[in-house]
Formats: C-alpha cells, sequence, structure tokens
C-alpha cells in the first residue's frame, strides 16, 4: 500500500509529456497540446490559453494576420454583392455580432479579396454551349460622360451563355463604342478558354458587328442582331434579366469610383457561384456548367480554393 501511494506520487509531481498531434491545436510557444478557448477577441476570432506556459494566442486562420475572422470578411462580401450598402452592412455587423467595423475597411476587403477570386475562378474551365448572349447597360461612374440628358455615366458591358446562364464577362467602359464591345468578348474568350459560340445574340448596337469581328478568331460565328425581350425571331431574355439584376445592385449605390472598380467582377462571382437559379433548378450557373463551389458559404469556399492555389 505504501509503495502504491508513493508512486502515484511520483506520478503527479513528474511534469506531462507534451504530446504532438496534426489535428490539434497547439501552444506558439511551447506546442504544448493542453491549450483551452478563452473567450473572442475584440474582433470576433477566438482567444486561446495554453495551461503549460500560460500563453494566450489568437488561431490561426484562413487569412493569416487579419484582425478579423475570414466568416466574417466573407459575410460582409456576401452582404454587399446582395444589395446591402456599405454603411448598413457595418451597422448589422456592429447590431448582431458587437463587432466594430467601419465601412471604408469593408471595401478595402472588397478590393483585396476580389482580385484573389477573380483569379481563382477564371482559371476554372466552364462546360457551355453553342450560343452567347451580350447586351449593355448604364452604371452611374464618378466623372463619367453625359448620355441622353444624364451625367456621370458608363457602360457596363455582359456577355452570358445560353444554357449554363454562366456570365463569361463583364466589362465597363467609358463610351458605347466598339472599344467596349471588343473589350468584354476578349474577356469571354480568355474565361471561356478558347472556346468560341456559334452564333452570338445581341441587340441593333452597330459596335456588336464590329466586336465579333475583330475579336473571333477560329471561325466567324452567326451574329442575331435586334434581339429584345419578347421578339419573334430571338430574344434576349436571359441576359436582360441578368441586367436587371445587376440594376438590383446598382441602384443602392451613389457611383462606381473609376473604370478599374472590382465591383463589377465581385458581382459576376457572385452571380456565377453565391446565387442560386430558379431557372437552373436552384443550382448556380457555375454548378450546371461543372465548376461550381460546394458548401453552404460559397464565398469563404472560393477564398480558401484561392489561397490554397496560390
Amino acid at each position: 500500500m505504501k509503495f502504491w501511494i508513493a508512486a502515484n506520487t511520483y506520478l503527479q509531481d513528474k511534469p506531462k509529456p507534451k504530446v504532438l498531434a496534426e489535428d490539434t491545436i497547439t501552444c506558439k510557444r511551447c506546442a504544448s497540446i493542453r491549450v483551452i478557448h478563452y473567450g473572442k477577441s475584440a474582433a470576433g476570432k477566438q482567444t486561446l490559453f495554453c495551461k503549460d506556459c500560460n500563453y494566450r494566442f489568437i488561431e490561426d486562420t484562413l487569412l493569416k494576420k487579419v484582425r478579423f475572422t475570414p466568416e466574417l470578411i466573407t459575410l460582409t462580401l456576401d452582404l454587399y454583392f446582395s444589395g446591402l450598402s456599405l454603411r448598413k452592412i457595418a451597422r448589422n455587423v456592429n447590431d448582431h455580432f458587437d463587432i466594430s467595423v467601419d465601412f471604408t475597411t469593408i471595401y478595402n476587403w472588397i478590393k483585396k479579396y476580389i482580385p484573389i477570386v477573380s483569379e481563382y475562378v477564371n482559371s476554372l474551365t466552364p462546360q457551355l454551349s453553342d450560343t452567347w448572349h451580350a447586351d449593355e447597360l448604364f452604371i452611374k461612374m464618378h466623372g463619367g460622360q453625359s448620355y441622353k440628358g444624364k451625367s456621370n455615366l458608363a457602360f457596363l458591358w455582359n456577355v452570358m451563355d445560353r444554357k449554363t446562364r454562366f456570365l463569361l464577362a463583364s466589362k465597363v467602359s467609358e463610351a458605347r463604342d466598339i472599344n467596349g464591345a471588343v473589350a468584354v468578348f476578349k474577356e469571354a474568350i480568355k474565361n471561356a478558354h478558347g472556346n468560341e459560340p456559334e452564333q452570338v445574340l445581341t441587340d441593333s448596337l452597330r459596335a456588336y458587328r464590329q466586336g465579333i469581328s475583330q475579336t473571333f478568331k477560329k471561325m466567324k460565328p452567326v451574329h442575331v442582331a435586334k434581339c429584345a425581350i419578347g421578339k419573334p425571331h430571338a430574344n434576349n431574355n436571359r441576359v436582360e434579366r441578368l441586367n436587371g439584376t445587376i440594376r438590383e445592385r446598382t441602384k443602392v449605390v451613389r457611383a462606381w469610383k473609376n473604370h478599374n472598380s472590382p465591383l463589377a467582377e465581385g458581382q459576376r462571382i457572385y452571380y456565377n457561384f453565391v446565387k442560386p437559379h430558379m431557372a437552373l433548378e436552384n443550382q448556380t450557373p457555375a454548378e450546371r456548367a461543372g465548376v461550381g463551389i460546394v458548401g453552404k458559404n460559397k464565398w469563404n469556399e472560393l477564398l480558401e480554393s484561392a489561397k490554397n492555389k496560390t
């Protein structure tokens, strides 16, 4: 009995080994696995505490050296491209999560992470049909041109695949001319990875005919012009519906800052990979095109895939 008590006392007094495990959070200072949750930081990140060396630290996340969590950042991206203004997002985050974030910080996240995600999604090869739709609409732009009695305008050109409704390109131009048409068709061919359509449906704007002639090299697609909603020979209903979605987003914005704004590309990513479409049986265009993202938080999945590829 005395021997058992002495052995037990010896084992209790002996320092516990610091076992390492790949799937366990370890202390950044001493590598111990005796780490517990210790509340959250003011920015919402999980704080951890090491029982061996009494070191307190913040858990590593997808985005290193970032004050806020990836979940919060991707939430603000989703809310913005869903239609909320920057100031409303900042207020909602403060009201619901008690996290103070300035609206300018949210816009900086858009400028920082949209190009990263864009590079990733543009590396994917969607499975497309043989017909594309193209159309343009005006947006409010600081220092833009005057058009039909309205000032400070620019033009957003869009090219969409017919079957999958995958938005291949969304480009801003200063004027409604051939340069804008050429730029958007070049971008569409690039994002389609060389896959060119057999026919392109547009409205009656002459710039489309010239743009198609200059950009498509493998074979000249059949250009079906003068398309519109309800036209008997051919309609542009799919891309016109896209224009309505974009207007829902742009009407809450006072004006885009410049022609290189990341908002057009961010809206394209949201439309293709995040927003489900009733016409596609609640699939996203990316899922219909065979390049969809799995998971509920698709912005977070996109960002993680982009970071892993980088």
